[in-house]
Parts: structure tokens; sequence; C-alpha cells
């Protein structure tokens, strides 16, 4: 499968005279730390892209997406992956500086860094391969109430966004979130995360993934409770397979993935 770069469109000479002598009043500002950026043309600072190619080029397990050391056993799936998951891939470890920019993409309505971070997302051939596999990509869908209250769903952004670079891939949201929850950050065990998020996921149309190969997008997974009660969902409409596409990936233990 073949992958299009989504272009910047070409300035005219007199649009790009008033960007500059915009730029000069007003310095572009980095979308992650609000300081200047030095290259116009970018959205992050040299400091903020420096730090997420870091955390991208962190080698994961191909199964649960932890950050290992390189050539190592995942210490933390034993290389099982996450059921029902035939893989689960992000662009990093939940770690700054990208723990930051998720925040203000979540809670202070900076819905644009969705894209912006989808676009590094597909720097990385690990999210390029899950692409190659699927036929479909579902965001996670937010109860109705917190929706209107926030105004967007980050996770719809980043698959619609995703969707632009792969022709035949399409977006679909067959389920819905039944209840509104308490966010699970706020829930501290694994066992506790997965009751709170018991049947709180429906299946409202599932004739568009029965025996299509797809994946669940969402921002941050800890311990997957929520991509499975959504998966749960999607399986009873019988999927071909589900992957899980995700921004960052963080350690349940709060250890940061320093020790098993």
């Amino acid at each position: 499968m073949s992958f299009r770069l989504l272009p910047r469109p070409r300035l005219g000479p007199l649009a790009a005279l008033m960007r500059d002598v915009t730029h000069f009043v007003y310095p572009p500002l980095c979308i992650g730390c609000k300081s200047i950026r030095e290259d116009a043309d970018s959205e992050f600072c040299s400091t903020c892209a420096e730090s997420l190619s870091t955390l991208a080029a962190q080698p994961a397990c191909p199964r649960c997406a932890a950050p290992i050391t390189e050539g190592a056993a995942c210490p933390f799936c034993g290389g099982k992956g996450i059921y029902p998951f035939e893989k689960v891939v992000a662009l990093g470890p939940f770690r700054e500086p990208l723990r930051q920019l998720i925040h203000q993409m979540k809670y202070r309505h900076c819905w644009p860094l969705a894209e912006s971070l989808a676009d590094r997302m597909m720097g990385q051939p690990r999210v390029r391969e899950v692409l190659d596999q699927i036929d479909l990509l579902i965001p996670t869908p937010l109860h109705w109430s917190r929706h209107v209250r926030r105004g967007y769903n980050q996770a719809d952004s980043l698959a619609c966004r995703l969707a632009k670079y792969r022709k035949g891939i399409a977006v679909v949201r067959p389920i819905v979130r039944l209840k509104n929850t308490p966010a699970q950050t706020t829930v501290n065990s694994a066992a506790d995360r997965a009751a709170n998020l018991r049947f709180a996921f429906g299946l409202v149309d599932g004739r568009r993934i029965r025996g299509k190969r797809v994946a669940l997008v969402d921002d941050v997974m800890t311990t997957g409770a929520t991509l499975k009660a959504a998966a749960r969902a999607l399986d009873d409409a019988g999927p071909a397979s589900i992957h899980a596409i995700v921004l960052a990936i963080a350690d349940p233990r709060r250890r940061d993935f320093q020790a098993v």
C-alpha cells in the first residue's frame, strides 16, 4: 500500500510577503510549548520536535507497544500482546512533551494538535504497517454529554487525519458510549478500571465492520480497559481482526516502564 504525503498549500508571492510581515510582527509560536519557532514552516519548535522524535524512536513491543530495550523480549506482555488486539501501536511512551501535548489536546480545546500528532505518527513504520493491514478506522467514542462539553472527540480527529494518508481506509462509527463513566484517570487499579467500563459501549451498526479488519483509535492506553470494552462491543459484529492505534502508551503501575 502507498501513503500520500499531505502537501502544504503553496503561497503566491503576495501571500508569502504578507506571511513574512505577519511573522515579523507576531513571531510564530510552537503549538506545544508556545515558544517562538525558528522554522516558520514547522508547527513545533526544534526542542519539542526533537523530543517527540526521540520518543517515537524508542524501541517498542510490536504486540503491545510498551517501550523495550532494542532486541529484547517484551517483559510486559511476554510477546503475547493484549487480547483481543492483533497489534497495538503508539507514537511513543506517555512522557513529556507528548504527555503535555495530549493534555492540551483533550482539555484545553487544542484539537488541531490531534492532526499534527497524527502526521507525526505517519512517520512511524509500525503505524503504517498496521494501516496496511486494516480496512476501517474506528474512533473510540465519547459519551454524548462529554462530547458536547468538549466540542469534539480527539480520537475522531486522529482517525480522520490518519485516513487521509491511505486510499481505501474509511472512518466508521459503529459503536456509541452508553455510560458517562468517571474518567479513567480517576480510577486506580486495573480491576476497577475494567469494572468502570463494563457495558459502557454499545453496537449500533455492525454491518459496516462484519468480516472487516478494523483498528480502534484513541489517545492514551494505560491498562487497556477502555479499548478492550470498545472491542467487546465490536466483537458482536464479527470483524475479521481488531488492532489499536494510540498516541501514547502509559505504564499502568505508574513507574514509567522502569521495572517489571
